[in-house]
């Protein structure tokens, strides 16, 4: 993992309203990650495109829970094979991240978690709260849109700040 939490000099990046296109992107990369593990992992749509009516990035997340991290790594060349390239323990300790990159876009996340992990556990938490509370997905969107237009070319500001948030609101349903 970097020393600094926010790696992010001069990375380009947008916030876009929903696009009900999301689900259905979602689903061609899980398909991909469930033919290569089987139906022995648990493979679940996570952040903003997995909120209907939330703005964000338009980079899928996705969550994958495997019983162990060698898991992730038997399948190493089968992830690079189907064009996923490989991240490292990027996120956390104990956990890989796969990428999917065109033209210097980035179009999805995919992190592997141990089932066990608390983080994973997390972010599906979060994502079933704010679906479950539009009045929570309009604020977080709002505070989301207002960042982006303050810190448009600097997103490591914008992460920043938009973590401190996310951070409040893990308090909050926790």
């Amino acid at each position: 993992m970097s020393e600094n939490k926010y790696p992010y000099k001069d990375r380009k990046y947008d916030v876009v309203s929903y696009d009900p296109k999301w689900p259905t992107q979602f689903e061609i990369y899980a398909g991909r990650v469930r033919k290569i593990f089987g139906e022995g992992v648990q493979i679940e749509h996570i952040g903003s495109t997995a909120v209907p009516g939330m703005s964000g990035k338009s980079c899928i997340d996705i969550l994958v829970l495997v019983d162990s991290l060698k898991t992730v790594e038997d399948h190493m060349r089968e992830m690079l094979d189907v064009g996923f390239e490989y991240a490292g323990q990027f996120v956390m300790d104990d956990s890989r991240l796969f990428r999917v990159v065109k033209d210097n876009t980035l179009l999805a996340n995919i992190h592997f978690f141990p089932k066990e992990h608390s983080h994973g556990r997390e972010m599906i938490r979060m994502r079933d709260y704010l679906r479950s509370h539009p009045d929570e997905v309009h604020k977080y969107s709002a505070i989301k849109n207002e960042l982006y237009v303050k810190y448009v070319d600097d997103y490591a500001s914008y992460r920043k700040y938009k973590d401190e948030y996310i951070n409040a609101l893990i308090q909050r349903i926790s």
